[in-house]
């Protein structure tokens, strides 16, 4: 194993699918899979157990669900990345993943190379939104450049929050700069053209979106209380 190698968890229960993932990662020198797992349970038992940097995680996993399960590796092991890859693309499974604290959410018709890429650049503290997901939440998204921490504390003092509901037609505001993020996302750039932007700036749009997320968490426990 490379020096600084990436140590991966594949949480995947189709045999056909992690097997063609395995075989994606075993020729590339800087990932290295240090086990998978086939149910949400054990892959929270074997995330606590190796602490892995990134789990590429499935969604429609047997019993405890992706989304699930993601949540409480994110709860006992916040710096792991977590990186879905799944078929299951619906608006609600996409905010649901969001508010989990998804470090990056792929098709699973993504490339071996791309997918390669992605989770150097999750490693590296990025986001990375596939670009039909970026549009996904865009549809959603009303920018307020008057949008700040503290008006949105206010507002939730208030009782007046945001009334933007999961694959509602109700918009979510964000700020300008979250819209950029999610903008670049949109159009591809966030590996291949993107590589062409600075550290700085590839890290600036991540650490965006993670406050936009941040504020999809609040929303949805929000919603769970009503």
């Amino acid at each position: 194993m490379p020096k600084e190698a990436i140590r991966i968890l594949l949480v995947e229960d189709n045999e056909i699918v992690r097997l063609a993932q395995e075989l994606t990662l075993k020729d590339i020198p800087d990932l290295v899979l240090c086990d998978y797992a086939a149910d949400g349970l054990t892959a929270v038992a074997k995330a606590q157990e190796l602490r892995p940097e990134v789990i590429l995680m499935d969604i429609g996993l047997p019993g405890t669900d992706g989304i699930e399960a993601a949540a409480l590796i994110k709860a006992a092991e916040p710096g792991c990345r977590i990186l879905f890859v799944t078929s299951q693309t619906s608006e609600q499974t996409i905010f649901a993943a969001l508010a989990v604290g998804a470090d990056a959410f792929c098709h699973k018709d993504i490339s071996g190379e791309k997918l390669a890429d992605v989770i150097r650049h999750v490693f590296n503290g990025m986001v990375w939104l596939d670009p039909r997901v970026a549009a996904t939440v865009l549809r959603h998204c009303l920018v307020d450049s008057a949008l700040n921490e503290e008006k949105e504390e206010k507002e939730e003092k208030d009782e007046k929050v945001n009334s933007f509901s999961f694959g509602g037609a109700a918009k979510f505001a964000i700020t300008a700069l979250e819209n950029e993020a999610l903008y670049y996302q949109s159009c591809d750039s966030a590996i291949g053209k993107g590589q062409h932007l600075l550290q700085e700036e590839m890290l600036a749009h991540s650490q965006n979106l993670r406050q936009l997320f941040s504020r999809i968490v609040k929303h949805s426990k929000s919603a769970c209380d009503c």
